[in-house]
């Protein structure tokens, strides 16, 4: 049974349990009543990124300071971007509807971001060299190829004005 427009609320979407619930049918049932659903959630989600840090090797040190004393001074750019991995050949942005879909050693290699859709949407569009975003990596996933990813970011919000 498709999602009913008055589940579309920020509150309902928030612990990500209808965007899981909506995976999860998909897959038991790939037709183009549920994808469109599973689209139109995603579109009004806010979801888990797993972004690495990038900074030098002397900022690095630093941080290891600012964990034991709590001052930290970063003398060099920082650049936080989206954590990928290559999946047999391709190139994958990985991407959560909950936290307990992350499992705790990979939540401890990475920083957890929570994003809308349009965030996450505006990391894999700037990345070229992105194939496909992964949904719940380590557990039920489902791909995101770039088409749908575009197909996404057209859809309007569900969610009533505030």
């Amino acid at each position: 049974m498709p999602i009913d427009a008055k589940d579309f609320t920020r509150e309902k979407l928030a612990d990500g349990n209808v965007l899981l619930a909506v995976k999860e049918r998909l897959q038991d049932d790939m037709n183009e009543d549920n994808l469109i659903e599973l689209m139109q959630v995603l579109r009004d989600s806010v979801l888990i990124l797993p972004m690495r840090v990038l900074m030098s090797a002397a900022d690095e040190e630093r941080m290891r300071l600012y964990e034991e004393n709590m001052k930290l001074v970063v003398e060099n750019d920082v650049q936080v971007l989206p954590a990928t991995a290559t999946i047999e050949g391709e190139n994958c942005m990985f991407l959560f509807s909950q936290a307990e879909q992350i499992p705790v050693e990979y939540s401890e290699a990475v920083t957890l971001m929570r994003a809308p859709w349009s965030k996450v949407y505006e990391y894999f569009s700037a990345d070229a060299s992105l194939d496909a975003i992964v949904l719940d990596p380590f557990t039920e996933n489902l791909e995101l190829t770039r088409e749908l990813a575009d197909a996404i970011s057209q859809l309007p919000s569900r969610l009533p004005e505030e």
